[in-house]
């Protein structure tokens, strides 16, 4: 992903996307206020798309609202040089969230966040964390409880990361993301986020471990 220095050499680049000319302009001005670049102030996901791919921006920034949003995420995601994206939902509907996690999100937040904060949880996710509104990442905290995530020996990975790891072994990451229904962009992250766990050097270091714990429990 791109990223701008952040020491202040180079300002944070941005796509706004808002179907709402009044909305795109305050968020413009805010955005701008705080040193950033926003180099398109789009109205549609397809001029979104477009100009993230042609700007190539450190950041983009999505209305919830915005028709064919989830097209755009996912269009977003799989370009080669992806930049983080962060949505920025009306409401705290889960059912949004969750799917906008799905599709490789570093954040989403809710327009009643002051323009202070957005900027600052825009440039945490530039540095490589992620933004949640407080509403949703209860939300977050609460679907993990209920989930309960498999312990697969030591490692301790996920349900979903142990579902890529079993299609790993096979499948290019683009064909994983079809089967799960996952951007390529969250299919990377599970990856690396399992090779982090088991200590693994690697996909393939990962793929060999899952193959030996596999067939440990066939014995």
């Amino acid at each position: 992903m791109l990223r701008s220095d952040l020491d202040g050499a180079r300002p944070l680049r941005i796509v706004v996307a808002d179907r709402h000319t009044a909305a795109r302009s305050g968020v413009r001005a805010a955005l701008e206020g705080s040193g950033f670049v926003v180099v398109a102030n789009c109205a549609d996901a397809a001029s979104a798309v477009a100009a993230v791919a042609r700007e190539r921006p450190d950041l983009c920034l999505i209305d919830a609202d915005l028709p064919a949003a989830h097209d755009a995420l996912r269009a977003i995601a799989a370009l080669s040089l992806a930049p983080d994206v962060v949505v920025l939902g009306s409401c705290a509907d889960e059912r949004a969230f969750f799917c906008a996690l799905d599709l490789g999100v570093a954040g989403y937040l809710l327009k009643d966040v002051t323009p202070g904060r957005l900027a600052d949880d825009l440039k945490s996710v530039a540095a490589g964390g992620i933004a949640l509104a407080p509403a949703l990442a209860a939300s977050l905290v609460d679907h993990y409880r209920r989930r309960r995530p498999r312990p697969c020996g030591p490692a301790g990975l996920t349900d979903r990361e142990w579902e890529v790891l079993t299609l790993a072994e096979g499948l290019a990451t683009k064909e994983i993301a079809l089967r799960l229904r996952l951007s390529p962009t969250t299919v990377r992250r599970h990856v690396s986020s399992a090779v982090t766990r088991i200590g693994a050097s690697g996909r393939k270091g990962a793929v060999e471990w899952f193959r030996r714990v596999q067939t440990s429990e066939r014995e």
